[in-house]
């Protein structure tokens, strides 16, 4: 098991461990809500994979067999779960009213429709293309959003040293560049399994540099004081 671990496809997992340790000083220090917020989806996020690997591993032999060992379920479920958290982090960290009022009136229907996709369209089983679209898109806006507020910020602040930036920074990335590569997965799932791992590479490359953000992200501090 080891000796698995320590290959490429999982070396997002150091960052992503380091920065779950390092972000619980957030609650300790009581650090304003948005950065709280981070830290639940750092958290949230190591404990979603832990388990999938887990249940790729050997929990899938503990239950009935009507699961089957691949973990496709976990990440499926993932994409919603992950996209109410980011929601609720850019609510908190956005200073835009109009802004806020469009995450909390289409927020809650794209959540909705995630779960939805989930449970009864594409299902848990079938990659959920359908959640992943309407997940990326509106965190890639958002994103863009985040750094014009930044560009407009009447304070001058240290960009390198801000939590939010590191985080919303290898989020984008991340979503951008995979974005292309997950609208097509099933399409070359069914025209060629091969062509199809060869996206495997690149999403563990784009998961080490989003995870090493989560990481730099834990170890900066705040550099303004948001609203409470």
């Amino acid at each position: 098991m080891l000796h698995h671990l320590l290959g490429y496809e999982y070396a997002y997992l150091l960052p992503l461990l380091l920065s779950a340790i390092f972000c619980l000083k957030m609650f300790r220090q009581k650090w304003p809500k948005q950065y709280r917020t981070l830290a639940i989806l750092i958290i949230v996020s190591l404990a979603i994979e832990v388990f999938a690997i887990a249940w790729k591993w050997y929990l899938y032999d503990m239950f009935i067999p009507a699961y089957k060992k691949s973990n496709l379920w976990i990440y499926n479920v993932f994409v919603t779960i992950r996209l109410a958290i980011l929601l609720v982090l850019f609510f908190q960290s956005m200073e835009s009213k109009k802004i806020k009022k469009v995450i909390l009136l289409g927020g809650p229907p794209i959540v909705l429709f995630g779960l939805v996709n989930y449970i009864s369209i594409q299902g848990p089983h079938q990659y959920n293309t359908y959640s992943v679209i309407f997940a990326h898109i509106p965190i890639i806006v958002l994103c863009l959003c985040y750094f014009r507020q930044l560009l407009g910020a009447d304070k001058i602040l240290e960009l390198h040293k801000e939590p939010m930036v590191w985080l919303v920074l290898g989020t984008f990335v991340y979503h951008v560049a995979s974005l292309p590569f997950l609208i097509m997965l099933n399409f070359l799932n069914m025209k060629s399994s091969n062509l199809s791992m060869l996206f495997l590479p690149i999403n563990d490359t784009l998961n080490l540099i989003m995870c090493s953000s989560y990481l730099i992200s834990s170890i900066c501090n705040p550099q303004q004081t948001p609203q409470r």
